[in-house]
């Protein structure tokens, strides 16, 4: 497609093209002698065209172990070691395997790595234990929205995350598929932690279970 180059005409401000054109044309009509006023076609300079900037690849995360978490107003600090577990199938349902100690937070490496766009982190912890008392998450409740959740990489990483939800979910509305697979947007990385809550329920012959679970969502934005 050709492209019009711009006329530059030393005439009166605002004047067409056409119109100043005829100006001259008048001007040489009615006055002798030599053009006072000339249309003309300035040098055309080419500008340099800035290249286009490569994109800067995101350095890739460290994949190595959890060393800590950190959320001030759950009292969820690096006291608490974190700890590598995994599933295992019963009646052919899959359940998450509890920390091996009271004070353990368990991280379920396979669903997802910190650090990573995309990834779902999972954490659990106990909220009490017999004989134990309070656990490391046993204040998870008193987190809110907008706070602040560090998770600290044993190579000395820290990943930071904006606390989305609290939320207590009764065992029959609990959908696991829906906390552990989380549909994210573009760009997002997710930490969930789980707890019991509710009411909890005793067995007969001893031990119980509390009839809720409490769900904590945080998430960063990767650039």
């Amino acid at each position: 497609m050709r492209r019009a180059l711009p006329l530059v005409v030393v005439v009166g401000v605002g004047a067409t093209v056409a119109t100043s054109l005829l100006a001259v044309g008048a001007a040489a009509n009615n006055a002798p002698g030599e053009l006072k006023y000339r249309a003309f076609a300035p040098q055309v300079t080419r500008a340099e065209i800035p290249p286009t900037p490569t994109p800067v690849p995101l350095p890739v995360p460290y994949n190595g172990p959890v060393a800590s978490l950190h959320l001030s107003t759950a009292k969820v600090d690096a006291t608490w070691p974190v700890e590598v577990r995994d599933t295992y199938f019963a009646g052919g349902r899959e359940f998450f395997q509890d920390p091996s100690a009271p004070e353990r937070i368990a991280w379920y490496a396979r669903f997802g790595q910190p650090g990573y766009t995309g990834a779902n982190s999972i954490f659990a912890a106990h909220i009490d234990y017999v004989g134990f008392g309070k656990g490391p998450f046993g204040y998870l409740t008193n987190a809110a929205a907008g706070e602040a959740l560090h998770v600290t990489m044993d190579n000395g990483t820290s990943y930071s995350y904006t606390v989305k939800s609290v939320s207590v979910v009764s065992l029959q509305d609990l959908d696991m598929n829906a906390v552990v697979f989380p549909v994210l947007a573009g760009g997002v990385e997710r930490v969930t932690l789980i707890s019991c809550g509710g009411t909890f329920v005793p067995y007969a012959g001893g031990g119980g279970e509390y009839s809720s679970r409490v769900i904590l969502v945080a998430e960063r934005y990767v650039n």
